[in-house]
């Protein structure tokens, strides 16, 4: 069986804190194909690289970002012993070496110009991928820049097709909904990327175990996205060899 694209989600977050350079650089060296990270704006127009749309969960302070400026929400972060990235920080650490996933954790189109400017300015658009949960994300960066590779991240009940002729390339499936009429149709078909645990697992996203890895493998997906990326590189192996 071929091994597909491993993902390392929010860097290897399975070791280190989500989203800093720190955890970037972890999934570098285990060898991961592709690394992810998120994107949101802050209040100045700064691209910064967080799951959640305020500090709470990694900081203990409930600025919301999108309310915060950049220099306001890099102190916060450090008042809680916490390094906060930018866009801009994650690609520079991430491109030279891997390629990059971009999940973008809202839906305007404020955001998409935005990560498109960051990408332009580094010039590594041969180097990203972005994730988008709505269509017109989708055709919006794509007719901004021909050539940008965009994954679906599908919603629920999502016609794929939609984002398809939109300029989709590649689809985000949750491993919950591998049973279902979405990846019948598209399994086999198209580019399929797994992300494990999260929806209908009962397990955060990005958990799984050597078992249920070796279940999503069954579907052969192009692409799986997880915390520890050991799992699929073989990094532990080697180490206990």
């Amino acid at each position: 069986m071929t091994r597909p694209l491993v993902i390392a989600h929010r860097g290897h977050s399975a070791r280190y804190p989500e989203n800093t350079l720190e955890a970037y650089r972890a999934a570098i060296a285990s060898g991961a194909d592709l690394v992810e990270t998120d994107a949101r704006l802050s209040a100045d127009g700064v691209v910064i690289a967080s799951h959640d749309p305020d500090l709470t969960r990694i900081a203990g302070r409930d600025a919301a970002i999108a309310k915060t400026s950049h220099e306001d929400l890099e102190a916060i972060a450090r008042s809680g012993g916490v390094q906060l990235t930018t866009l801009a920080e994650a690609l520079a650490a991430i491109c030279p070496h891997r390629q990059a996933l971009i999940d973008i954790k809202t839906g305007d189109l404020a955001i998409i110009d935005a990560v498109l400017s960051v990408i332009k300015e580094l010039g590594v658009l041969d180097r990203v991928w972005i994730g988008a949960r709505e269509v017109l994300q989708v055709a919006h960066a794509t007719l901004t820049v021909p050539g940008i590779r965009m994954l679906a991240f599908l919603p629920d009940k999502a016609n794929p097709d939609h984002y398809a002729a939109a300029g989709a390339s590649a689809f985000r499936i949750w491993e919950g909904n591998l049973d279902g009429p979405v990846a019948a149709r598209l399994l086999g078909r198209v580019p399929v990327w797994i992300t494990a645990g999260g929806n209908g697992t009962g397990r955060i996203v990005g958990d799984v175990d050597s078992d249920g890895l070796s279940a999503i493998l069954t579907h052969a997906p192009q692409a799986v996205l997880l915390n520890n990326p050991d799992l699929l590189t073989g990094l532990q192996s080697r180490m206990a060899s």
